[in-house]
């Protein structure tokens, strides 16, 4: 008789559990930033932060500069900008604050790109780098796919970018400022080393209960990485440290995953054996 073998249960640890693994994944990737070949990856998002600032500096800041200072200080603001100004009293503060708000803008397309690069150049060498090491036994069930990875980013830094824009106002209250991006950097993150992470050891089956069993881990250890940001220079190890936590955990996790499969699996084997052959 044909059996139909069960979707995994998706087991849900507690939040004790949960975390312990977020942390050993954060931890194991400290210690494989620390390889050599890891270390040279570092020199993507930092040559991509040198090229970004210097493109900036050449094209783009004196034209933004100008017309932040036009739309929050000049004839074309709105009423809105204009009775928030006088009521607050910052009149006096024009180019700086207009300089303050470009590079708020400024900044966060230079850790997007840096993410981008790091998840489509550098993401098949972290997993090659860690399938060759503590995850020999990962077999691989996807393939890589430049395509999807590029089309998983580009979906959620459209997100990203339109809700970044518009919590910005949320920024004007204490904390907030520092804590709006940080979700959002974080989010991001999340969304795009978590599907890459999966692509080439997970097959869609496998991919999608992954990400579906452990989204709120995922957002975890990103909120983990992405506080790096906040403490100079330590923001350009973020991309790669990323990388290679979302590995750890990913890789671990699909590991756990197909262990439960083939323990259910046989399992349902010992319960229901196959009938005795016919003595001929």
């Amino acid at each position: 008789m044909a059996v139909a073998v069960a979707r995994p249960a998706r087991c849900g640890p507690d939040s004790g559990m949960a975390m312990q693994r977020v942390l050993s994944a954060f931890l194991r990737a400290l210690v494989s930033q620390l390889h050599p070949k890891m270390l040279g990856l570092l020199l993507l998002p930092f040559a991509m932060a040198l090229v970004f600032w210097i493109l900036v500096a050449w094209w783009i800041w004196d034209p933004l500069n100008d017309w932040l200072r036009d739309a929050l200080f000049g004839a074309t603001r709105s009423g809105l900008v204009a009775g928030w100004i006088d009521a607050t009293g910052v009149s006096g503060w024009g180019a700086w604050l207009s300089a303050l708000v470009a590079v708020l803008l400024l900044a966060p397309l230079m850790f997007v790109a840096a993410l981008i690069a790091v998840s489509v150049a550098a993401m098949p060498i972290v997993n090659r780098h860690l399938s060759q090491s503590a995850y020999r036994d990962v077999s691989r069930g996807g393939g890589w796919s430049v395509a999807q990875s590029l089309w998983v980013a580009a979906s959620g830094v459209a997100v990203f970018g339109l809700g970044y824009v518009l919590t910005m106002p949320l920024w004007l209250v204490p904390l907030l400022g520092l804590l709006v991006p940080w979700l959002w950097w974080s989010w991001l993150t999340a969304r795009i080393m978590r599907f890459d992470s999966l692509v080439e050891h997970a097959d869609a089956f496998e991919r999608d209960a992954l990400i579906g069993q452990h989204r709120r881990e995922y957002l975890a250890l990103a909120l983990l990485v992405t506080a790096l940001n906040y403490v100079p220079p330590l923001f350009l190890i973020t991309p790669v440290l990323s990388a290679l936590a979302f590995g750890h955990f990913s890789l671990s996790a699909l590991r756990q995953l197909r262990a439960q499969r083939e323990g259910q699996q046989q399992r349902i084997a010992d319960r229901d054996p196959p009938p005795p052959r016919a003595i001929r």
